[in-house]
């Protein structure tokens, strides 16, 4: 920008964009010594960078985001065929089949084949019928050292329970664990009774109707066939001991 060209108009409207002091007063040459001077003292402005299109373009496109990462495979955790402990399960599932399930440790079929110097063990399951202190086999089974089996046995009424054992080429049983006693269930209809209990009418009866908002009338009424009800079945009920269906109908009559 070239001052000394400038009409004096113009440098004083540019003395006022410098805000350079007692403008108004000052002759021509004196507004171009000032606003040199002013110049000189001001660092220039760098011109802003120019950048080509392909950089432009390139700042305009959005950041590819990096691929989050997959998820962690959770460990999965089958259920295992055995737990490696001395157990026996007894099931009824009706009165004439049985479920059940056993297992033998390896320490322990270790410890009893060393105990009586038995090459090769062999198990054996065995279902017995309990009566006081007596007991009955009732079945016997050879099997793995861990399973399950399904017996039929037709024992309703009767107390079971299993046992594993080991055998050895002599014919010699160990016995391991036994499972507890279980309660095969009836195969007729049971023969308890529940006895029949019979709702009164409270003294609250009248308190409740109340709260309901019924009218006197409709409560009085109310009130007096509950109470009727209630005592035509009791006394039938203490006299015939006939059941809620029959006191019914003959309440009707």
């Amino acid at each position: 920008m070239n001052v000394k060209k400038m009409t004096k108009t113009e440098l004083y409207e540019l003395a006022k964009t410098y805000d350079i002091k007692n403008r108004s007063k000052m002759s021509k040459e004196a507004l171009i010594k000032s606003i040199e001077k002013y110049q000189e003292k001001v660092a220039p402005v760098e011109a802003p960078q120019t950048t080509s299109s392909a950089e432009t373009v390139t700042s305009a496109m959005p950041e590819e985001k990096p691929e989050a990462p997959a998820p962690a495979k959770k460990p999965e955790y089958p259920i295992p065929d055995r737990y490696n402990i001395d157990t026996v399960v007894l099931l009824p599932v009706n009165p004439k089949k049985e479920y059940v399930y056993w297992e033998v440790a390896d320490k322990t079929v270790d410890s009893i084949c060393t105990k009586h110097n038995i090459g090769t063990p062999v198990f054996i399951l065995k279902v017995f019928q309990s009566d006081n202190e007596n007991k009955e086999e009732l079945a016997s089974v050879r099997v793995s050292k861990y399973g399950n089996w399904y017996f039929d046995l037709y024992c309703p009424d009767m107390n079971l329970w299993a046992e594993i054992g080991i055998l050895d080429n002599k014919g010699n049983y160990y016995p391991v664990v036994n499972s507890k006693k279980i309660k095969m269930p009836t195969d007729t209809i049971s023969k308890e009774i529940d006895k029949e209990t019979w709702m009164s009418v409270g003294e609250n009866i009248e308190h409740i109707f109340e709260l309901s908002g019924i009218s006197d009338v409709q409560k009085d009424e109310l009130l007096s066939s509950a109470r009727l009800h209630t005592e035509l079945f009791k006394k039938l009920h203490e006299q015939e001991g006939l059941s809620s269906s029959a006191l019914y109908k003959k309440g009707g009559e």
